[in-house]
């Protein structure tokens, strides 16, 4: 009896979509990796067991009191941050990341974490809605790990540091005069935004508006990741028989172009699926976002549902030339220890919140 009132606090169908992804995101990076990194599906394995772990021990932990470390949680992100600058490892042209020895860790991915938790735990101080003083905390708050990872530079990871933080201020009533302001300043400051992008950044979106242009350079990544995802057809190619992952003509097939490879050997339909098990993650977390009483409960759920919904959005419709380049990740398919343990945390807090709501309503019936 206690062992099944134990696991009643768990939503089964979000842990049994999370695995899937984890499973499906072992099996597909061994094919995508299999003639190039012998063993990176095993430190991917690794990931996943360890996020699994995550997942099922992090609700153990009443998110209420958690959240009342956020201020601590988050100056040791941004001092993670910070570190990069001065101890950081570049690949790529980029410096991102920190090495550890047998791995690497990305700090700014963790910060996606941190801030669904300092933002609810902010917002979650009133439950009347937000103030100008809140307003101005959570500004403040959210400017610095932006920044600092606009600087690595990171465009991709920095953008959705704010999608968590921009839905759970909607969610709080923020007034609609500051929504519609801020939409006019960003369209008024594009021209001055768009001459302080890096070149790099300036060819990906003239690449996404006009691909022939420049087929081999700017552009290669998309078209290479179309003619994937359209030669894999219906059912696909079968696993191990990609040609445009084997031939290494698709650029990071086991990272930002995950799903590239997963339409090529395994079709349309599977694709569909894939979709499919994204938006009931997503409708699924923010579905309790709804149920839930408490006001830190639901910013939590609505942070971390639309984060999930939208990053695997972007993503998928970047492989398929429906927007820029920007590397971010698939969450819990793409090949990468840090994103893997963020979307883990992300998703073992929700459940958090998920068990205390039936915990109390168990106890107040």
């Amino acid at each position: 009896m206690r062992l099944i009132r134990f696991f009643s606090g768990y939503d089964f169908l979000l842990l049994f979509l999370v695995f899937f992804l984890i499973v499906w995101s072992v099996i597909n990076i061994y094919s995508a990796t299999i003639n190039e990194y012998k063993t990176l599906y095993i430190k991917q394995a690794i990931y996943g067991f360890v996020g699994i772990v995550i997942i099922f021990l992090f609700p153990l932990i009443n998110y209420r009191k958690f959240l009342n470390f956020s201020p601590f949680i988050y100056l040791s992100g941004v001092l993670m941050l910070v570190s990069v600058i001065f101890a950081g490892t570049t690949i790529l042209g980029a410096k991102r990341w920190i090495s550890l020895g047998f791995f690497t860790v990305q700090p700014s991915e963790f910060m996606k974490f941190v801030l669904i938790v300092t933002v609810a735990y902010i917002l979650g101080q009133r439950k009347d809605g937000i103030d100008n003083r809140q307003l101005l905390i959570v500004t403040g708050v959210v400017s610095v790990p932006f920044l600092l990872t606009l600087k690595q530079p990171d465009l991709g990871t920095a953008i959705t540091l704010l999608i968590p933080v921009l839905t759970m201020l909607f969610v709080g009533g923020l007034s609609k005069k500051i929504i519609y302001g801020s939409i006019i300043i960003g369209i008024i400051l594009s021209p001055f935004i768009w001459e302080h992008l890096a070149d790099y950044q300036k060819k990906r979106i003239l690449a996404f508006i006009n691909p022939e242009a420049d087929p081999f350079k700017s552009a290669y990544h998309i078209l290479q990741s179309k003619i994937a995802v359209g030669s894999g057809g219906l059912t696909g190619k079968g696993f191990l028989n990609g040609t445009q992952s084997k031939l290494f003509f698709l650029p990071e097939q086991h990272t930002d172009f995950i799903f590239a490879t997963i339409g090529e050997e395994w079709g349309f339909v599977i694709s569909f699926l894939i979709l499919l098990v994204y938006l009931l993650i997503g409708l699924r977390i923010l579905y309790w976002g709804i149920k839930v009483r408490d006001i830190e409960g639901k910013y939590i759920c609505f942070g971390a549902g639309s984060l999930i919904l939208t990053q695997a959005f972007i993503n998928i419709a970047m492989t398929v030339g429906f927007a820029p380049v920007v590397g971010i990740t698939l969450p819990f398919l793409s090949y990468g220890g840090s994103s893997m343990i963020t979307f883990s945390l992300i998703v073992g807090l929700v459940l958090s919140v998920i068990r205390v709501y039936k915990t109390e309503k168990l106890s107040f019936s």
